[in-house]
Protein backbone atom coordinates (compact mmCIF):
# COMPACT_ATOMS: atom_id res chain seq x y z
CA UNK A 1 0.00 0.00 0.00
CA UNK A 2 2.82 2.50 0.64
CA UNK A 3 4.77 1.56 -2.56
CA UNK A 4 1.49 1.86 -3.97
CA UNK A 5 0.48 5.29 -3.30
CA UNK A 6 3.89 6.72 -3.90
CA UNK A 7 3.97 6.16 -7.13
CA UNK A 8 0.50 7.49 -7.27
CA UNK A 9 1.57 10.92 -5.85
CA UNK A 10 5.04 10.50 -8.44
CA UNK A 11 2.76 10.55 -11.14
CA UNK A 12 0.55 12.96 -10.24
CA UNK A 13 3.62 15.54 -9.34
CA UNK A 14 5.45 14.86 -12.84
CA UNK A 15 2.28 15.44 -14.64
CA UNK A 16 1.76 18.97 -12.62
CA UNK A 17 4.90 19.91 -13.19
CA UNK A 18 5.51 19.07 -16.98
CA UNK A 19 2.67 21.27 -17.44
CA UNK A 20 3.59 24.06 -15.43
CA UNK A 21 7.05 23.74 -17.83
CA UNK A 22 5.45 23.58 -20.53
CA UNK A 23 2.89 26.87 -20.25
CA UNK A 24 6.07 28.69 -19.30
CA UNK A 25 8.02 27.90 -22.33
CA UNK A 26 5.03 28.38 -24.54
CA UNK A 27 4.62 31.78 -23.04
CA UNK A 28 7.89 32.65 -23.41
CA UNK A 29 8.08 32.09 -26.98
CA UNK A 30 5.16 34.09 -27.29
CA UNK A 31 7.35 36.94 -25.66
CA UNK A 32 9.99 36.37 -28.61
CA UNK A 33 7.29 35.97 -31.79
CA UNK A 34 5.74 39.12 -30.98
CA UNK A 35 6.74 41.72 -27.65
CA UNK A 36 2.98 42.60 -27.97
CA UNK A 37 1.95 39.51 -26.33
CA UNK A 38 2.71 40.61 -22.77
CA UNK A 39 -0.42 41.59 -20.83
CA UNK A 40 -2.79 39.73 -23.03
CA UNK A 41 -5.03 37.10 -21.56
CA UNK A 42 -3.66 34.41 -23.31
CA UNK A 43 0.16 35.19 -21.99
CA UNK A 44 -0.57 36.10 -18.37
CA UNK A 45 -2.59 32.37 -18.16
CA UNK A 46 0.08 30.78 -19.51
CA UNK A 47 2.66 32.93 -17.16
CA UNK A 48 0.93 31.89 -14.00
CA UNK A 49 -0.38 28.61 -14.84
CA UNK A 50 1.33 27.37 -11.76
CA UNK A 51 -1.74 28.97 -10.13
CA UNK A 52 -4.48 27.11 -12.19
CA UNK A 53 -3.26 24.14 -11.72
CA UNK A 54 -2.24 24.44 -7.63
CA UNK A 55 -5.66 25.62 -7.07
CA UNK A 56 -7.46 22.25 -9.25
CA UNK A 57 -5.46 20.66 -6.55
CA UNK A 58 -7.36 23.01 -3.97
CA UNK A 59 -10.68 22.85 -5.42
CA UNK A 60 -11.04 19.56 -6.14
CA UNK A 61 -10.32 18.92 -2.47
CA UNK A 62 -12.97 21.04 -1.18
CA UNK A 63 -15.51 20.33 -3.73
CA UNK A 64 -15.76 16.93 -3.11
CA UNK A 65 -13.81 16.12 0.28
CA UNK A 66 -17.31 14.78 1.88
CA UNK A 67 -18.11 12.57 -1.01
CA UNK A 68 -14.44 11.36 -0.72
CA UNK A 69 -14.80 10.64 3.02
CA UNK A 70 -18.48 8.96 2.93
CA UNK A 71 -16.77 6.14 -0.09
CA UNK A 72 -13.77 5.75 2.47
CA UNK A 73 -16.29 4.19 5.04
CA UNK A 74 -19.01 2.95 2.79
CA UNK A 75 -16.41 0.66 0.87
CA UNK A 76 -13.18 -1.34 1.06
CA UNK A 77 -10.52 1.02 1.35
CA UNK A 78 -8.67 -1.18 -0.67
CA UNK A 79 -11.23 -1.48 -3.36
CA UNK A 80 -11.47 2.08 -3.32
CA UNK A 81 -7.39 2.51 -4.03
CA UNK A 82 -8.13 0.39 -6.83
CA UNK A 83 -10.80 1.83 -8.25
CA UNK A 84 -8.58 5.21 -7.96
CA UNK A 85 -5.58 3.44 -10.57
CA UNK A 86 -8.26 2.93 -13.07
CA UNK A 87 -9.29 6.76 -12.72
CA UNK A 88 -5.70 8.04 -12.72
CA UNK A 89 -5.02 5.73 -15.53
CA UNK A 90 -7.83 7.37 -17.87
CA UNK A 91 -6.55 10.83 -16.58
CA UNK A 92 -2.86 10.09 -18.02
CA UNK A 93 -4.32 9.01 -21.32
CA UNK A 94 -6.23 12.21 -21.57
CA UNK A 95 -3.61 14.39 -20.85
CA UNK A 96 -1.18 12.50 -23.58
CA UNK A 97 -3.43 13.09 -26.37
CA UNK A 98 -4.62 16.64 -25.43
CA UNK A 99 -0.72 17.62 -25.40
CA UNK A 100 -0.22 15.41 -29.05
CA UNK A 101 -2.94 17.21 -30.46
CA UNK A 102 -1.27 20.71 -28.79
CA UNK A 103 -4.57 21.74 -26.29
CA UNK A 104 -3.07 23.04 -23.04
CA UNK A 105 -5.93 23.83 -21.11
CA UNK A 106 -7.85 20.35 -22.20
CA UNK A 107 -4.68 18.66 -20.55
CA UNK A 108 -5.48 21.04 -17.49
CA UNK A 109 -8.73 19.03 -17.47
CA UNK A 110 -7.25 15.79 -17.56
CA UNK A 111 -4.85 16.82 -14.52
CA UNK A 112 -7.94 18.00 -12.60
CA UNK A 113 -9.59 14.49 -12.85
CA UNK A 114 -6.15 12.88 -11.92
CA UNK A 115 -6.97 15.15 -8.45
CA UNK A 116 -10.24 14.11 -8.00
CA UNK A 117 -8.91 10.09 -7.98
CA UNK A 118 -6.27 11.87 -5.49
CA UNK A 119 -9.08 13.44 -3.41
CA UNK A 120 -10.99 10.30 -3.00
CA UNK A 121 -8.23 8.14 -2.38
CA UNK A 122 -6.64 10.74 0.30
CA UNK A 123 -9.51 9.58 3.26
CA UNK A 124 -8.71 5.51 1.83
CA UNK A 125 -5.48 5.88 1.95
CA UNK A 126 -5.06 7.90 5.43
CA UNK A 127 -7.48 5.55 6.96
CA UNK A 128 -6.39 1.99 5.57
CA UNK A 129 -3.33 1.96 7.73
CA UNK A 130 -4.88 1.39 11.30
CA UNK A 131 -6.95 -1.16 9.85
CA UNK A 132 -3.74 -3.08 8.21
CA UNK A 133 -1.53 -2.38 11.63
CA UNK A 134 -3.61 -1.10 14.42
CA UNK A 135 -3.08 1.54 17.27
CA UNK A 136 0.64 0.62 18.16
CA UNK A 137 2.22 0.78 14.80
CA UNK A 138 0.46 3.60 13.57
CA UNK A 139 2.59 6.39 13.87
CA UNK A 140 5.43 4.46 12.72
CA UNK A 141 2.97 3.65 9.12
CA UNK A 142 1.73 7.79 9.11
CA UNK A 143 5.52 8.65 9.54
CA UNK A 144 6.62 5.98 6.50
CA UNK A 145 3.11 6.72 4.47
CA UNK A 146 4.63 10.65 5.02
CA UNK A 147 7.92 9.64 3.89
CA UNK A 148 7.21 7.85 0.76
CA UNK A 149 4.52 10.25 0.11
CA UNK A 150 7.32 13.12 0.12
CA UNK A 151 9.53 11.38 -1.36
CA UNK A 152 7.40 10.52 -4.61
CA UNK A 153 6.95 14.43 -4.52
CA UNK A 154 10.29 14.99 -4.18
CA UNK A 155 11.32 12.66 -7.27
CA UNK A 156 8.15 13.34 -9.21
CA UNK A 157 8.58 17.57 -8.71
CA UNK A 158 12.25 16.54 -9.89
CA UNK A 159 11.82 14.56 -12.63
CA UNK A 160 8.57 16.32 -13.91
CA UNK A 161 10.93 19.82 -14.26
CA UNK A 162 14.26 18.40 -14.88
CA UNK A 163 13.12 15.70 -17.79
CA UNK A 164 10.67 18.19 -19.44
CA UNK A 165 13.93 20.71 -19.58
CA UNK A 166 16.26 18.17 -20.88
CA UNK A 167 13.48 16.87 -23.88
CA UNK A 168 13.08 20.55 -24.29
CA UNK A 169 16.42 21.01 -25.43
CA UNK A 170 16.48 18.03 -27.86
CA UNK A 171 12.72 18.36 -29.18
CA UNK A 172 9.73 20.94 -29.50
CA UNK A 173 8.13 21.34 -26.06
CA UNK A 174 4.77 19.67 -27.04
CA UNK A 175 6.15 16.48 -28.22
CA UNK A 176 8.91 16.38 -24.38
CA UNK A 177 5.57 16.92 -22.51
CA UNK A 178 3.31 14.19 -24.24
CA UNK A 179 6.31 11.48 -24.44
CA UNK A 180 6.77 12.24 -20.74
CA UNK A 181 3.21 11.60 -19.96
CA UNK A 182 3.04 8.85 -21.84
CA UNK A 183 6.03 7.21 -19.92
CA UNK A 184 3.93 7.82 -16.58
CA UNK A 185 0.75 5.97 -18.42
CA UNK A 186 2.95 3.04 -19.17
CA UNK A 187 4.63 2.77 -16.28
CA UNK A 188 1.14 1.96 -14.22
CA UNK A 189 0.83 -0.87 -15.13
CA UNK A 190 3.01 -1.58 -11.95
CA UNK A 191 0.41 -0.09 -9.90
CA UNK A 192 -2.32 -2.69 -10.35
CA UNK A 193 0.05 -5.54 -9.99
CA UNK A 194 0.73 -3.99 -6.47
CA UNK A 195 -2.46 -3.41 -6.01
CA UNK A 196 -3.49 -7.07 -6.09
CA UNK A 197 -0.67 -7.60 -2.97
CA UNK A 198 -3.09 -5.43 -0.42
CA UNK A 199 -4.68 -7.76 2.07
CA UNK A 200 -8.88 -7.12 2.06
CA UNK A 201 -10.05 -4.84 4.28
CA UNK A 202 -13.59 -4.15 5.54
CA UNK A 203 -16.00 -2.12 5.12
CA UNK A 204 -16.89 0.42 8.44
CA UNK A 205 -20.27 1.87 7.63
CA UNK A 206 -23.46 1.20 5.63
CA UNK A 207 -24.66 4.69 5.85
CA UNK A 208 -27.27 4.94 2.42
CA UNK A 209 -25.84 7.96 -0.03
CA UNK A 210 -28.27 10.75 0.71
CA UNK A 211 -27.76 13.92 -1.64
CA UNK A 212 -26.85 16.12 0.95
CA UNK A 213 -23.52 14.44 0.83
CA UNK A 214 -22.57 16.62 -1.81
CA UNK A 215 -23.02 19.91 -0.12
CA UNK A 216 -22.64 19.17 3.77
CA UNK A 217 -18.80 20.65 3.54
CA UNK A 218 -19.88 23.45 5.79
CA UNK A 219 -22.02 21.38 8.45
CA UNK A 220 -18.77 18.44 8.52
CA UNK A 221 -16.62 21.54 9.48
CA UNK A 222 -18.89 22.66 11.75
CA UNK A 223 -18.92 18.88 13.20
CA UNK A 224 -15.51 18.39 13.66
CA UNK A 225 -15.00 22.10 15.24
CA UNK A 226 -17.37 20.76 17.63
CA UNK A 227 -14.84 17.46 18.43
CA UNK A 228 -12.53 19.32 21.73
CA UNK A 229 -10.70 16.37 21.08
CA UNK A 230 -8.87 16.56 17.62
CA UNK A 231 -10.44 20.28 16.93
CA UNK A 232 -6.82 21.90 17.30
CA UNK A 233 -4.94 19.02 15.60
CA UNK A 234 -6.98 19.98 12.69
CA UNK A 235 -6.41 23.70 12.61
CA UNK A 236 -2.84 23.08 13.08
CA UNK A 237 -3.11 20.76 9.94
CA UNK A 238 -5.18 23.60 8.16
CA UNK A 239 -1.57 25.90 8.76
CA UNK A 240 0.50 23.68 7.67
CA UNK A 241 -1.33 22.84 4.32
CA UNK A 242 -1.11 27.20 4.06
CA UNK A 243 2.45 27.35 4.06
CA UNK A 244 3.24 24.49 2.57
CA UNK A 245 0.97 26.09 -0.62
CA UNK A 246 2.91 29.24 -0.11
CA UNK A 247 5.88 27.83 0.19
CA UNK A 248 5.68 25.73 -2.81
CA UNK A 249 4.41 29.18 -4.98
CA UNK A 250 6.97 31.27 -4.12
CA UNK A 251 9.69 28.82 -4.56
CA UNK A 252 8.57 28.69 -8.05
CA UNK A 253 8.36 32.53 -8.03
CA UNK A 254 11.57 33.07 -6.95
CA UNK A 255 12.39 30.65 -9.56
CA UNK A 256 11.34 32.91 -12.45
CA UNK A 257 12.55 35.87 -10.64
CA UNK A 258 15.92 34.61 -11.28
CA UNK A 259 15.63 32.70 -14.87
CA UNK A 260 13.02 34.09 -16.11
CA UNK A 261 10.23 31.90 -18.28
CA UNK A 262 12.46 29.11 -19.68
CA UNK A 263 12.81 25.02 -18.85
CA UNK A 264 15.75 26.32 -16.58
CA UNK A 265 13.34 28.27 -14.46
CA UNK A 266 10.95 24.65 -13.70
CA UNK A 267 13.91 22.79 -13.68
CA UNK A 268 15.75 25.21 -10.82
CA UNK A 269 12.57 25.67 -9.28
CA UNK A 270 11.40 21.67 -9.22
CA UNK A 271 14.51 21.19 -7.02
CA UNK A 272 13.80 23.50 -4.84
CA UNK A 273 10.32 22.51 -4.41
CA UNK A 274 12.12 19.07 -4.08
CA UNK A 275 15.01 19.77 -1.34
CA UNK A 276 11.18 20.90 0.42
CA UNK A 277 10.30 17.41 0.21
CA UNK A 278 14.02 16.12 0.91
CA UNK A 279 13.91 18.18 4.22
CA UNK A 280 10.15 16.84 5.28
CA UNK A 281 11.41 12.75 3.70
CA UNK A 282 14.21 13.27 6.62
CA UNK A 283 11.93 14.85 9.49
CA UNK A 284 9.30 11.99 8.72
CA UNK A 285 11.68 9.49 9.62
CA UNK A 286 13.16 11.55 12.60
CA UNK A 287 9.23 11.69 13.77
CA UNK A 288 8.38 8.56 13.46
CA UNK A 289 11.02 7.60 15.67
CA UNK A 290 10.51 10.09 18.24
CA UNK A 291 6.72 8.58 18.32
CA UNK A 292 7.77 4.88 18.11
CA UNK A 293 5.97 3.92 21.31
CA UNK A 294 3.25 7.17 21.94
CA UNK A 295 2.19 10.17 19.64
CA UNK A 296 4.25 13.11 21.03
CA UNK A 297 2.47 16.48 20.35
CA UNK A 298 5.31 18.37 22.47
CA UNK A 299 7.28 18.15 19.03
CA UNK A 300 4.58 19.96 16.86
CA UNK A 301 5.47 23.84 18.55
CA UNK A 302 9.32 22.54 17.63
CA UNK A 303 8.69 22.02 13.99
CA UNK A 304 6.50 25.57 13.87
CA UNK A 305 9.71 27.18 15.57
CA UNK A 306 12.03 25.24 13.09
CA UNK A 307 10.18 25.94 10.31
CA UNK A 308 9.61 29.68 11.21
CA UNK A 309 13.72 30.08 11.31
CA UNK A 310 14.09 27.82 7.97
CA UNK A 311 11.37 30.67 6.06
CA UNK A 312 13.48 33.21 7.60
CA UNK A 313 16.89 32.03 6.22
CA UNK A 314 15.59 31.70 2.75
CA UNK A 315 14.14 35.50 2.94
CA UNK A 316 17.28 36.90 3.27
CA UNK A 317 19.42 35.01 1.04
CA UNK A 318 19.15 34.34 -2.83
CA UNK A 319 19.54 31.17 -5.38
CA UNK A 320 21.18 33.64 -7.69
CA UNK A 321 24.20 35.34 -5.12
CA UNK A 322 24.35 33.25 -1.71
CA UNK A 323 26.02 30.51 -1.40
CA UNK A 324 24.57 27.91 -2.85
CA UNK A 325 24.70 25.81 0.04
CA UNK A 326 23.16 28.00 2.70
CA UNK A 327 20.49 28.69 0.33
CA UNK A 328 19.82 25.09 -0.50
CA UNK A 329 20.33 23.89 3.02
CA UNK A 330 17.71 26.64 4.68
CA UNK A 331 14.93 25.61 2.28
CA UNK A 332 15.65 21.76 3.26
CA UNK A 333 15.15 22.90 6.66
CA UNK A 334 11.61 24.13 5.96
CA UNK A 335 10.41 20.86 4.84
CA UNK A 336 12.28 18.93 8.25
CA UNK A 337 10.71 20.83 10.42
CA UNK A 338 7.43 20.70 8.66
CA UNK A 339 7.27 17.05 9.06
CA UNK A 340 8.33 17.66 12.95
CA UNK A 341 4.87 19.64 12.63
CA UNK A 342 2.87 17.76 11.18
CA UNK A 343 3.41 13.81 11.77
CA UNK A 344 1.94 13.76 14.77
CA UNK A 345 -1.20 16.35 14.38
CA UNK A 346 -2.14 13.67 11.53
CA UNK A 347 -1.49 10.40 13.76
CA UNK A 348 -3.46 12.02 16.44
CA UNK A 349 -6.36 12.53 14.03
CA UNK A 350 -6.39 8.68 13.02
CA UNK A 351 -5.77 7.80 16.49
CA UNK A 352 -8.68 9.66 18.06
CA UNK A 353 -11.10 9.25 15.33
CA UNK A 354 -13.96 6.78 15.23
CA UNK A 355 -13.50 3.11 13.32
CA UNK A 356 -16.90 3.85 11.66
CA UNK A 357 -15.96 7.76 11.22
CA UNK A 358 -12.71 7.57 10.24
CA UNK A 359 -13.11 8.15 6.42
CA UNK A 360 -15.35 11.10 7.15
CA UNK A 361 -13.37 12.68 9.98
CA UNK A 362 -10.09 12.49 6.97
CA UNK A 363 -11.93 14.22 4.72
CA UNK A 364 -13.43 17.12 6.60
CA UNK A 365 -9.81 17.78 7.41
CA UNK A 366 -8.71 17.40 4.04
CA UNK A 367 -11.93 19.95 3.18
CA UNK A 368 -10.42 22.31 5.42
CA UNK A 369 -6.93 21.86 4.25
CA UNK A 370 -8.05 22.76 0.76
CA UNK A 371 -9.78 25.93 1.99
CA UNK A 372 -6.20 26.49 3.32
CA UNK A 373 -4.81 25.75 0.06
CA UNK A 374 -6.86 28.67 -1.68
CA UNK A 375 -6.25 30.76 0.92
CA UNK A 376 -2.65 30.31 0.41
CA UNK A 377 -2.86 30.84 -3.45
CA UNK A 378 -5.18 33.70 -3.13
CA UNK A 379 -2.64 34.95 -0.38
CA UNK A 380 0.36 34.55 -2.63
CA UNK A 381 -1.52 36.29 -5.99
CA UNK A 382 -2.91 39.29 -3.29
CA UNK A 383 1.01 39.87 -2.49
CA UNK A 384 2.69 39.54 -5.81
CA UNK A 385 -0.29 42.01 -7.11
CA UNK A 386 1.60 44.48 -5.10
CA UNK A 387 4.54 43.31 -6.87
CA UNK A 388 6.06 41.70 -3.80
CA UNK A 389 9.40 39.51 -4.49
CA UNK A 390 9.59 35.98 -2.95
CA UNK A 391 12.26 37.46 -0.26
CA UNK A 392 9.28 39.71 0.97
CA UNK A 393 6.74 36.50 0.72
CA UNK A 394 9.23 34.15 2.90
CA UNK A 395 9.88 36.85 5.79
CA UNK A 396 5.63 37.71 5.99
CA UNK A 397 5.15 33.74 6.30
CA UNK A 398 8.41 33.24 8.54
CA UNK A 399 6.84 35.88 10.92
CA UNK A 400 3.13 34.13 10.60
CA UNK A 401 4.69 30.43 12.01
CA UNK A 402 6.85 31.76 14.64
CA UNK A 403 3.55 33.40 15.70
CA UNK A 404 1.91 30.08 15.32
CA UNK A 405 4.59 28.00 16.99
CA UNK A 406 3.97 30.08 20.04
CA UNK A 407 0.19 29.79 20.05
CA UNK A 408 0.79 26.29 20.48
CA UNK A 409 3.41 26.21 23.28
CA UNK A 410 0.49 27.97 25.00
CA UNK A 411 -2.57 25.24 23.84
CA UNK A 412 -0.02 22.47 25.20
CA UNK A 413 0.91 23.65 28.54
CA UNK A 414 -2.53 22.67 29.60
CA UNK A 415 -3.54 19.76 27.10
CA UNK A 416 -3.94 16.72 28.65
CA UNK A 417 -2.65 14.79 25.85
CA UNK A 418 0.84 16.31 26.38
Amino acid sequence: MLVLQAQTVFNTKVAQFTLIGLAGVIAGNMLKADAAAEGTQAYNSLKNAEQVLFAISSATFFLIAPLSGWIADRFSKRLVLIGCLWTQAVALGWIAACLYFRLFWLAAVGFCLIEVQATIANPAKMGICKELVGSAGLSRAVGLLQMLIVLSIIFGTVAGGQTFAALNQKLEPWPAAYYLVGALLAASIFQFLLACLIRRTPVQSHEPFRASVLWCHFGLIAELLRNKVIRRAALGSVYFTFAAQVTSLTLILAGKEVYGLTGEAIARSSVFVGLVGVGNALGSLVVAWICRKRIVLAAVPVGALGMAAGLGAVSFLSPATSPQTAYLASVAAIGFFAAIFLVPLYSFIQDKAEPERRGRITSTVNLMNATAGLAGLGFVAALGSFQLTSHTIFAVLSGMTLLVGFIIIAILRTSPYR
